[in-house]
């Protein structure tokens, strides 16, 4: 195999000159003149600086000069008018910025599912009018239901948390012993509450950390498991950590505990 050299410009213009010589040698063969051989040749040919131009844009990246081109242009017309510029610099920001608003949106609502074991099987159950539900009401729906693999209750609540260094408001869930047992959901550190520590009104003082709490309220501290915390000035035994990533089943909600 031999590699064969790629023609340059100056190739592909002596090929086009050869061959209207040998159409021109062959008119005048047939007994035209010079000059109406030539004029003859280059009719049949096309137009010769048409071709050459063909064969120029064929050998260069046109999508790169061209963009080349627009941002010079672009960078002249914008720097003689600095109101202009100013006013389309921010026209551009708060255009990308509404854009990355409304995908975060459509993301959080649409596209990422719920971080549970099987998000796709998670339904809410409420009430006509949408009014909350009270615990022995729970209680009951949970004991009768024959249609869900399981059926939990939570509520989002602001907290009081006393951290030794003065009180801080934070979010928390209020959520039924099988909360995550239903969800599926495994614990990075410690273990969840469970079923049977819900047994009896107030005899259950344990709190779960998200694993952004544990890490901004209490510093990632790894002997967390089994202290006590104080919340809305009342004990609560850490039972464990959830996983990174876990919130819950509010989308735009991120509680500490």
């Amino acid at each position: 195999m031999r590699w064969r050299r790629k023609r340059s410009e100056t190739d592909f213009a002596e090929e086009i000159g050869a061959h209207l010589e040998l159409e021109v040698d062959r008119l005048r063969s047939e007994g035209l003149s010079l000059a109406e051989a030539e004029a003859a040749a280059r009719r049949r040919f096309g137009n010769v600086v048409a071709a050459e131009e063909r064969f120029h844009e064929s050998h260069r990246w046109l999508w790169w000069d061209q963009a080349r081109r627009d941002v010079l242009y672009a960078v002249r017309v914008l720097s003689r008018n600095p109101g202009f510029t100013l006013v389309a610099v921010l026209s551009l920001a708060l255009g990308i910025g509404a854009n990355a608003l409304v995908f975060s949106v459509v993301n959080a609502l649409v596209l990422r599912p719920l971080p549970v074991a099987e998000p796709d099987r998670v339904v809410f159950v409420e009430p006509l009018g949408g009014t909350t539900q009270s615990f022995p009401n729970y209680q009951d729906l949970r004991d009768r239901n024959q249609t869900f693999a399981g059926l939990i209750g939570y509520r989002m609540s602001p907290m009081e948390l006393d951290s030794g260094a003065g009180a801080s408001r934070i979010w928390g869930y209020l959520a039924t012993g099988n909360y995550f047992d239903v969800l599926g959901v495994a614990p990075a550190m410690g273990r969840f509450f469970r079923q049977e520590d819900d047994l009896h009104p107030g005899a259950s003082p344990y709190a779960v950390l998200s694993y952004t709490g544990w890490q901004t309220r209490f510093g990632a501290d790894p002997a967390i498991v089994g202290k006590i915390i104080r919340l809305n000035r009342l004990p609560y035994t850490v039972l464990g950590v959830a996983p990174p990533g876990f919130h819950g089943a509010e989308l735009f909600f991120w509680p500490d505990v």
